[in-house]
C-alpha cells in the first residue's frame, strides 16, 4: 500500500490547483508518481515538466524513448514505471522479444540498431555508472550533441521517477501486470 495516498485537485490549495490541471492536461490523468509528488505541488509540476520535453517534444521516435525508459525501469526493478512504458513501447511498435529482453536483464545481447545501441548507452550509465568513449561517441554520431543530452537527460528523469514511485510505495494501478522478475 503506497506510504502517501493521491491528491486529487480539490484537494490542492486553489493556487495549487493549476498545477494538477497542468500535470493531467500533458498526460491524460495524475497517476503514479504524480499524485503522490503533488503533496508537494511545486516539485511535481517541476518534475512534470521536465517529464512532458523528454517524453514528447524531443526528437526521437517513440519507440526508442519507450524503449530507453524501460531499459532505466528495469535497471531500477521499477515494477510500476516497467508495466506502464511496456504498454506504451508495445504501442509505439517494440516487439515483445525486445522488452523480454529488457526486463530479463539479457539486453542489449541480441538487439540490433538503434535499440541495441540505446539499450547499450543506459546500461552502461546505469550499471557501470560511466560510458564508453564509443558508445558514447556512436550515440553524439546519431543524434547530436542536442540528442545525447535530451537522452541522458531522459534516463535521469525516469531515474527521479523510479525513486519517487520506491520511496512512496506506489502501487500498481489497477489493470496493470508486474513485467519484472522479482
Amino acid at each position: 500500500m503506497a506510504r502517501l495516498p493521491n491528491l486529487e485537485r480539490d484537494q490542492l490549495k486553489a493556487e495549487d490547483q493549476k498545477y494538477y490541471d497542468e500535470i493531467a492536461g500533458s498526460r491524460g490523468s495524475i497517476r503514479g508518481p504524480y499524485g503522490v509528488m503533488l503533496h508537494s505541488p511545486d516539485v511535481a509540476a517541476r518534475v512534470a515538466h521536465t517529464g512532458a520535453y523528454v517524453r514528447f517534444d524531443f526528437t526521437m521516435p517513440e519507440s526508442l524513448k519507450e524503449t530507453v525508459i524501460i531499459t532505466a525501469a528495469a535497471h531500477q526493478k521499477s515494477q510500476y514505471e516497467f508495466a506502464a512504458h511496456a504498454r506504451l513501447a508495445r504501442q509505439a511498435g517494440v516487439s515483445d522479444a525486445t522488452i523480454k529482453a529488457i526486463a530479463d536483464g539479457t539486453a542489449p545481447n541480441g538487439l540490433t540498431g538503434d535499440e541495441e545501441l540505446l539499450v547499450r548507452y543506459t546500461t552502461e550509465l546505469l550499471q557501470d555508472k560511466k560510458i564508453t568513449d564509443a558508445t558514447f561517441n556512436a550515440v553524439q554520431e546519431k543524434w547530436g550533441v542536442r540528442g545525447v543530452v535530451d537522452v541522458t537527460t531522459l534516463i535521469g528523469h525516469y531515474l527521479l521517477v523510479a525513486q519517487i514511485l520506491a520511496a512512496f510505495d506506489v502501487d500498481l494501478a489497477p489493470g496493470m501486470t508486474a513485467e519484472l522478475p522479482v
